[in-house]
């Protein structure tokens, strides 16, 4: 029986092409961590067992192929809004990005095996294999994700958001070193097999015993830091709309005024506020400086020493550029801060390398230009931090904010619209990547999204309120105390 599953053709790319899509369960929203430990493990073992470099790599391809398919699906779905037009797109949507992302994943595949076929680590302890296994994967993800055009979103540390007990840690070493002690979880499993397969019981106790001592380090630094750091809040109130427009009320010109006028009334308040948040792209007219009649309308929900900070297309009336920005308006209807995406969306809001192929899936209004100024801003006596969309992705460390020193911030507000991606699973998994950057940095996230789930995290990631995915609403809620890391 088991020569016979062996000379069927394909069908060890088959099962690791099934454990791959299986692994996506892992991530939001289903929050299956124990599967990605368990088919992490399996990788381990396959690299370690595989006598032929050629037949490890086709695998090793698939099961990432598969896994970036299972968790990115919803990449396409912007293209099924114009099905008449772009559907031939689709394939290429559905394949190449995952491959692309696969492809530098072999990379540590290849260097682990080669050092398993050296004299030298064949000679390791135990204990040591798993660790060249995680760190090699997580140096190879932290390049892909952050020195390229850099999409880090399928990131092992990501898989740990069924409860915030297992994020605490994020707040030691970020999102990076999270994904690390996470394959160093399932390299010590894999391990743990591999001895046990070879019947070195004790090899195979002591690489068990560490992969459950990790995991118990996790839970209980979580629990601590969470006993020790209770949510206490400022004297500062926010309230967050939540237009829930659907893209093609956005899209058409005759729902320009209903859609802004929705945007007023849910922002309309009694008791004083400081910020009001829209979310991307929410004022329904192509933005720039000295639109009074538009700073007359928008002024209208706030009082005396308010202010709104909403996303807009902006239009440079001197270099005719376009930008995806955010800007704030004051109570006055006074433009007094603004700041333009850094991080643009490639494919979606420019395309890299000016490829003709792809001019189909770029903005409409043809591609934004990158933003220049700090995503540090300050309005009255608060210092935000600004993440437009997915620029919410990027680490602390290596992203968007490298430069800045988060102790001197108050909160970041990350304003996006995952009204793009319907239902899928892409709402939920870019909740939970703005709540991991909440317990990287210590400081609350205040997140505004058109349609999706728009919420505020204090900084241990706790949920404060939402508006849930699919609804219109609006909620009021002190801003969370940061935490000085």
């Amino acid at each position: 029986m088991r020569n016979r599953v062996a000379l069927c053709p394909g069908s060890q790319f088959l099962k690791s092409g099934i454990l791959g899509a299986v692994t996506a369960l892992a991530f939001a929203p289903f929050n299956l961590f124990p599967i990605f430990l368990a088919t992490f493990a399996w990788l381990f073992l396959k690299i370690r067992e595989t006598s032929r470099i050629a037949e490890l790599m086709k695998q090793a391809f698939c099961f990432f192929c598969c896994l970036h398919i299972g968790c990115i699906y919803w990449l396409i779905y912007p293209l099924t809004l114009n099905l008449h037009k772009y559907w031939i797109l689709i394939p290429f949507a559905i394949t190449l990005i995952p491959a692309y992302l696969s492809l530098f994943l072999l990379v540590p595949v290849f260097c682990l095996r080669k050092c398993e076929q050296s004299a030298k680590t064949r000679l390791m302890s135990s204990q040591v294999t798993p660790m060249i296994f995680a760190a090699f994967f997580t140096l190879t993800m932290m390049f892909y994700g952050n020195f390229l055009p850099g999409f880090p979103w399928v990131l092992p540390g990501y898989i740990w958001n069924c409860h915030e007990i297992f994020l605490q840690t994020l707040s030691l070493y970020g999102i990076y070193g999270l994904s690390f002690v996470t394959l160093l979880i399932s390299g010590f499993l894999g391990e743990s097999l591999w001895n046990y397969m070879a019947r070195r019981w004790e090899s195979a106790k002591k690489s068990a015993l560490l992969a459950v001592i990790i995991f118990l380090f996790l839970v209980l630094f979580g629990h601590f830091r969470l006993v020790n750091n209770p949510t206490k809040f400022t004297d500062k109130k926010v309230i967050v709309v939540q237009g829930n427009i659907q893209h093609e009320q956005k899209s058409a010109s005759a729902f320009a005024y209903p859609n802004l006028r929705k945007h007023l009334n849910l922002s309309r308040h009694e008791s004083k506020v400081d910020l009001i948040v829209w979310p991307e792209a929410s004022v329904p007219y192509l933005y720039h400086e000295n639109f009074t009649k538009l700073h007359v309308l928008l002024k209208s929900c706030l009082a005396d020493g308010e202010h709104l900070l909403t996303g807009v297309v902006r239009k440079d009336q001197c270099t005719e550029d376009f930008y995806n920005s955010v800007v704030v308006i004051n109570s006055s209807g006074e433009n007094v801060a603004k700041y333009d995406k850094i991080h643009l969306l490639p494919f979606g809001e420019y395309i890299p390398f000016r490829i003709p192929l792809f001019h189909a899936i770029a903005s409409e209004i043809d591609d934004f230009t990158f933003g220049q100024l700090s995503n540090l801003i300050e309005v009255g006596d608060l210092k935000i931090i600004l993440a437009i969309c997915y620029e919410i992705v990027f680490s602390r460390r290596l992203g968007t904010a490298a430069t800045i020193d988060f102790s001197k911030a108050d909160v970041i507000v990350n304003v996006t619209n995952d009204g793009w991606f319907g239902y899928t699973t892409e709402p939920f998994q870019h909740l939970q990547i703005s709540r991991a950057r909440a317990i990287e940095t210590g400081l609350p996230v205040v997140r505004a999204t058109n349609v999706g789930i728009s919420a505020i995290f204090d900084p241990c990631g706790r949920e404060i309120s939402r508006v849930p995915m699919n609804q219109a609403g609006a909620f009021e809620s002190p801003i969370p105390q940061k935490i000085i890391l």
